[in-house]
């Protein structure tokens, strides 16, 4: 409302708050050492540039993905500061349940990943010197969060059932939710852990987080030769049990679970190859790979450590360069929606011609044919405000 069609109006908002969300998660993670800031501080970049899909996004959804997350973040900090000396466990409790639910508010179709999220802060932000431990608590709210979490996802299906859509351009959840149980189970575990595995990737060298068709021959050609990814990571997890007899940690295995969970979520709810999701998973991956960090620190595999942080440095610097070439092309961008959505669109003869031309920037998922099909079917509709007949 306050910004109307301006589109560098809600870019603007949708960076502060993607910026505010990685600026939140640093402060949350930091524990002082110098390898974790330089670590956090590339990865805030990686995932800022991240926004970059969001140039192919309506307005709406930039702002639910940039405050989504950031609600999440709040809401991890103030269960964590329960577990604080001098703190009402009781009112720390209420207020993290409240950003909780305000996270789900701003991005109903989030709330799965929104609460793995919440769960992998929980389980691997450092602790305060005056922050007494309990597993006992952590094992609790995790529990509790994801179960709150269900709940809230079958309301809102159920409540969107009750509600279906009037722009045939947006699917109903009872029609997401047969497709799901036409699905082959064992096809969309290999999917999603293929889609954990190159997310993993992507997040490392950052690339493919600014290209859609980037990123989905990435995961293909991780679903093609799944066998023979894990086959090497296993060899790489068989060799440094050999000389340093240790084994991924605990938390490690739990993070890289919660990020499996979230592929999952993303492969049978909608398709991991382009989806609304793109930059809601991100944290939960750097999470994985920071406690990867973590595991090869302690095991004094710091020549390992230091290489995969360089990687991840110059992926950044990367970023960095495409945030900047990205803002640079809004411009364009803006002016192609413009024709886009011109009178053209809704003249039946010429729709086509310029469906075709203008796809990618206003409809990517769908045909020509069937977009003009669909602005057939609206503009005969009585119902839209513009052409609603007055009695």
């Amino acid at each position: 409302m306050i910004f109307g069609t301006w589109y560098p109006g809600y870019m603007l908002v949708t960076s502060l708050l993607f910026g505010s969300t990685a600026f939140a998660f640093n402060l949350l993670l930091d524990d002082g050492t110098k390898i974790r800031r330089i670590a956090l501080s590339a990865f805030a970049v990686i995932y800022l540039s991240s926004t970059g899909v969001l140039f192919a996004s309506s307005m709406g959804f930039m702002l639910k993905w940039g405050l989504s997350p950031l609600l999440a973040i709040i809401s991890a900090a103030f269960f964590l500061r329960s577990q604080e000396e001098g703190r009402s466990q009781t009112k720390m409790l209420i207020l993290g349940s409240l950003f909780f639910i305000l996270s789900w508010a701003s991005f109903s179709s989030s709330i799965i990943l929104m609460a793995l999220l919440i769960v992998g802060l929980i389980h691997f932000a450092p602790r305060g010197p005056d922050r007494s431990f309990s597993t006992s608590l952590h094992i609790k709210l995790s529990i509790a969060i994801l179960s709150a979490s269900a709940v809230l996802a079958i309301a809102g299906i159920r409540i969107a059932a009750l509600n279906p859509p009037t722009n045939p351009l947006i699917g109903s959840a009872q029609g997401v939710f047969d497709s799901i149980l036409l699905q082959n189970p064992l096809d969309s575990i290999l999917l999603a852990l293929a889609a954990t595995l190159a997310g993993l990737a992507s997040v490392l060298i950052a690339a493919p987080l600014h290209s859609n068709d980037f990123n989905s021959w990435f995961i293909i050609a991780f679903r093609d030769y799944l066998g023979f990814v894990v086959g090497i990571l296993f060899i790489i997890l068989g060799v440094i049990y050999a000389s340093k007899k240790s084994l991924p940690t605990r938390q490690l295995v739990l993070l890289f679970g919660l990020l499996f969970t979230a592929m999952a979520f993303i492969t049978v709810a909608r398709t991991p190859f382009i989806h609304r999701y793109q930059s809601l998973w991100i944290p939960i991956a750097i999470l994985v790979i920071l406690s990867a960090f973590s595991w090869l620190s302690y095991l004094n595999l710091a020549l390992i450590r230091n290489l995969v942080l360089g990687v991840v440095i110059a992926a950044a610097i990367l970023s960095g360069w495409h945030i900047g070439t990205s803002s640079l092309g809004m411009a364009t961008i803006e002016r192609q929606r413009d024709v886009a959505n011109s009178s053209t669109l809704g003249n039946p003869e010429e729709c086509l011609n310029e469906a075709s031309r203008t796809l990618e920037q206003i409809a990517p998922t769908i045909t020509a044919q069937r977009l003009c099909s669909i602005l057939n079917a609206l503009n005969q509709r009585e119902w839209v405000l513009e052409r609603q007949v007055l009695p």
